[in-house]
């Protein structure tokens, strides 16, 4: 590592020791009524070999660069002070004295911004895998939302895509759903644009700072736009990771732990409990909500009735709930109506659904002979009803899903929508006004 202590332009932040994040707190708010003003902050570590590919092409774009060199080994700092002395210093280089993480490495970044006068951080990884390009459209979407954050989503299917990140990915984009209700399809991408102004506290080092951010945005109520990117793994020169993934796949779990533990602690806020979502939910405001909604609220809420006839008589007994949790997560459906509906399998009623089902699976499958009394069951005879109940209870089940479906959503065509009541009233109003 050579010393760039007399090279200009390259700044130097002290007293940061090995894997110990710089301070975590919130940084300072940055007006943004002046519009935007964005520049580009890049952490690197080790990817002295993808480096000047990545600055030539963020060199084309119209923003200043700061990178953030996080301790590097390899020969990052020669690289860099090739690139300023050819670039005649107009960028800012930050060389940390040891590796502190990208956590460490993206705050670093950030506070340089803010003491700059930038408003907006655009952010990239430095191992060559995003288009710089990309970054327009992340601006085009930060100019119409000031303060959202602005996550550059990736396609699930990349070749080379390795499994560890898409399990990754799939694990992560559904923890920050558990613990913030917001669905984000990339939550681990690298390129994003950071909003300055009052973005908020986020405790977690490395790698799992990228992916806290987004919860905690959502708790303070700042917005989260995602804009589709490109990104490839087959680059000519190979792929650097960092991410080591039993330290940082265990500090992941301990990170969604915690938040999700604090989503059902009082003192959260209201838009993050997760009590608060699941009561919006499974609540009798949404079922009402369904009842007088739209034609289509309408449909889902006669489908939230059927998908739980269907459950009553399907032969699901033990996870009958999970799967119409599952199904009404899935369908968009009432998961009270399609459990209160699926709860007819309970005794009396359950039972005689079974023997119905039975009878029906042995019409459909029996020889035509009378369904043995049961006195005369043996362990064959048994087996032959329980392929007949399973058969009789899809057949059954079906049977009553249309019924259900059909005969709800007449019904609830009865009841006057929200829409027919709010046109109607402005019908008076004109009416009274014309009279």
């Amino acid at each position: 590592m050579v010393d760039t202590s007399n090279t200009p332009g390259i700044d130097h932040v002290p007293d940061l020791s090995v894997g110990t994040p710089a301070p975590l707190r919130p940084l300072a708010a940055a007006s943004l009524e002046q519009g935007l003003h964005c520049v580009v902050v890049m952490p690197t570590f080790n990817h002295a070999r993808f480096l000047m590919g990545v600055l030539a092409s963020l060199e084309k774009l119209p923003w200043p660069i700061v990178v953030v060199d996080d301790g590097s080994l390899d020969s990052t700092p020669q690289v860099l002070a090739e690139w300023q002395r050819e670039t005649g210093g107009k960028h800012v280089v930050i060389t940390l004295p040891q590796n502190c993480g990208k956590a460490a490495a993206l705050l670093t970044g950030f506070a340089a911004a803010l003491d700059r006068g930038f408003t907006h951080a655009l952010t990239i990884d430095s191992d060559g895998q995003h288009d710089p390009n990309d970054l327009h459209a992340l601006v085009a979407a930060a100019s119409l939302q000031p303060n959202a954050l602005v996550l550059g989503a990736r396609p699930v299917q990349i070749p080379g895509y390795p499994w560890t990140g898409r399990l990754g990915r799939w694990f992560s984009n559904h923890a920050v759903w558990a613990e913030s209700g917001a669905h984000v399809h990339d939550t681990q991408s690298g390129l994003r644009c950071y909003p300055l102004a009052n973005l908020p506290e986020a405790r977690a080092g490395r790698y799992a700072y990228e992916t806290e951010i987004i919860t905690r945005a959502v708790w303070a109520g700042m917005p989260i736009v995602e804009v589709p990117i490109t990104c490839t793994y087959t680059a000519p020169e190979g792929r650097v990771t960092h991410f080591r993934v039993l330290r940082d796949s265990l500090a992941s779990l301990r990170l969604h732990a915690v938040l999700f533990t604090l989503a059902w602690l009082p003192g959260v806020p209201a838009r993050a409990s997760v009590v608060r979502r699941l009561w919006q939910w499974a609540g009798p405001r949404r079922f009402v909500e369904m009842l007088r909604g739209s034609g289509e609220q309408r449909e889902r809420l006669a489908a939230s009735v059927s998908a739980g006839s269907f459950m009553a008589v399907a032969p699901l007994y033990g996870i009958k709930t999970v799967t119409c949790l599952w199904l009404s997560a899935r369908l968009r459906l009432h998961p009270g109506v399609v459990i209160g509906v699926s709860s007819l399998s309970t005794p009396p009623i359950g039972l005689a659904l079974i023997l119905a089902s039975i009878w029906v699976g042995h019409a459909i499958l029996g020889s035509g002979e009378p369904i043995p009394a049961w006195e005369e069951v043996t362990a064959h005879t048994f087996r032959g009803w329980l392929v007949e109940w399973i058969v009789g209870s899809l057949v059954l089940g079906t049977a009553a899903a249309i019924v259900a479906y059909a005969g709800t959503l007449a019904l609830v065509r009865l009841v006057p929508s929200r829409t027919t009541a709010i046109s109607g009233e402005s019908s008076k109003t004109r009416t009274d006004s014309g009279a």
